[in-house]
């Protein structure tokens, strides 16, 4: 998929959020990320990253005017090229879009799709009550699965931990099998030990899914159906709302 070039796009239709308007703090037509998911849609991540972040100004700016252009959005998404908390400013920024959405679409929910890889920072973690839906990734609840999925530079232990620390939360975990039979999360072992996981995170939702389109890993294959509907029951069984997509 094309990297995303300016810092606005959309609105997009969302399976889970509806038309969407794109927010991306990454510097345009670059992938800015600290994971280096097999599944990403945008490809592999260069190590470092490259190019120059959009000015605050510039960003708050540019959604007020594409706000003003079509208000009618259910919501405004920060996700992008990439994580979207690596931004230097990130936490001006979600106040400035606060104030925007409120003024200009304030029936639109204010979304974050973030790794949860920067909960360790003050800012971030200030920032998130802005938001109305928190969606943090959670592919794995075992090392060997987390570093074949993710290669995080970030402890899945201390993930773990800072996830349980947020509250009010959704976990989105991406399940996906492997032709070459390397990256497969689907296996009852690491399902078992993700289930672990989430137990301890306690989210208020799980969101459930598989790829929709080319993976970074060419041999990466989608996860059936009757796989995701066997993991949402076994969330639900924990007393845990989850949703199959």
């Amino acid at each position: 998929m094309d990297l995303q070039c300016g810092i606005v796009y959309g609105p997009v239709s969302s399976r889970r959020f509806g038309r969407s308007l794109g927010v991306n703090l990454a510097p345009a037509g670059r992938k800015t990320c600290n994971y280096n998911c097999a599944y990403c849609q945008y490809g592999w991540t260069e190590f470092p990253a490259r190019g120059e972040f959009s000015r605050p100004a510039d960003v708050i700016n540019a959604v007020d005017a594409a706000l003003a252009r079509d208000p009618g959005v259910d919501a405004i998404t920060l996700a992008g090229n990439g994580e979207p908390t690596l931004h230097p400013a990130f936490a001006p920024i979600v106040e400035g879009l606060s104030h925007v959405r409120r003024r200009r679409a304030p029936a639109a929910r204010l979304v974050l799709l973030s790794n949860g890889s920067t909960l360790n920072r003050l800012d971030v973690v200030y920032s998130l009550a802005r938001f109305d839906v928190r969606c943090m990734k959670l592919d794995a609840g075992d090392a060997t699965t987390y570093r074949l999925m993710n290669a995080a530079t970030t402890p899945l232990s201390r993930l773990i931990a800072n996830l349980s620390a947020v509250g009010r939360l959704t976990l989105q975990s991406m399940f996906v099998t492997d032709r070459e039979k390397t990256v497969d999360n689907t296996r009852p072992g690491a399902v078992d030990a993700w289930l672990e996981a989430v137990d301890r995170v306690r989210p208020e939702a799980v969101d459930i899914y598989t790829l929709a389109r080319p993976p970074a890993r060419g041999s990466l294959e989608p996860a059936s159906r009757d796989t995701l509907d066997r993991v949402a029951s076994r969330v639900l069984a924990l007393g845990i709302p989850a949703r199959v997509f």
